[in-house]
C-alpha cells in the first residue's frame, strides 16, 4: 500500500470559510498582541534595562 501524497490530498480538500467566532477570536488575539506590544514598548521606554 502506497502512502498518500500530502500535496494531492490538500489540493482535493474543500475550502471552508471561517466561522464568525473564529474571526472574532483572530481579531481579539491580534488586538491583545498589539496592545501588549505597545505596553511593553512604553514600559521599556520609562524603565530601560541596564546590564
Amino acid at each position: 500500500m502506497s502512502q498518500p501524497n500530502i500535496r494531492d490530498e490538500l489540493s482535493k480538500a474543500q475550502v471552508e470559510p471561517l466561522l464568525p467566532i473564529e474571526k472574532q477570536l483572530i481579531g481579539w488575539s491580534l488586538g491583545i498582541g498589539v496592545v501588549l506590544l505597545i505596553a511593553l514598548t512604553i514600559v521599556n521606554h520609562y524603565f530601560p534595562v541596564t546590564l
